[in-house]
């Protein structure tokens, strides 16, 4: 019993140093709606230990039921962003009435997912 215990106990520690950290880090982001569009201003860091070759962050805007409603993309201007490396994004798109909050993904241009730190829930305003 104690053996198991023990075991299990070192397995859980082992599995929680196994974490990877996050690629891309949001420092800042702002979503405003105005009269026929919702913008998207931010700011992200490359946490990654490996620079990026080129960044696509996609916001999934989501209803009051968090159920996505439509997702939007903006591409970071540079090739490739080195490790400690920020890049802004800006983003504009049609109004969706039932668009209430946004989650952040970030994507590679090879269409590999990053891990993101700070995705969200995030407000629009």
């Amino acid at each position: 019993m104690r053996v198991s215990t023990i075991a299990l106990l070192f397995l859980a520690l082992f599995a929680a140093a196994a974490q990877k950290k996050p690629d891309v880090q949001i420092l800042e982001t702002k979503a405003v709606r105005e009269v026929t569009k919702i913008t998207v201003d931010g700011k992200v860091r490359v946490t990654g230990e490996k620079p990026l070759h080129g960044l696509v962050i996609v916001f999934d805007f989501r209803s009051p039921e968090k159920e996505v409603v439509t997702s939007q993309k903006a591409v970071i201007d540079e090739d490739t962003l080195e490790a400690g490396r920020e890049g802004v994004f800006h983003s504009e798109m049609a109004d969706s009435a039932r668009a209430v909050r946004y989650t952040i993904r970030a994507f590679d241009n090879h269409e590999k997912e990053l891990r993101v730190a700070n995705p969200g829930p995030y407000p629009v305003e």
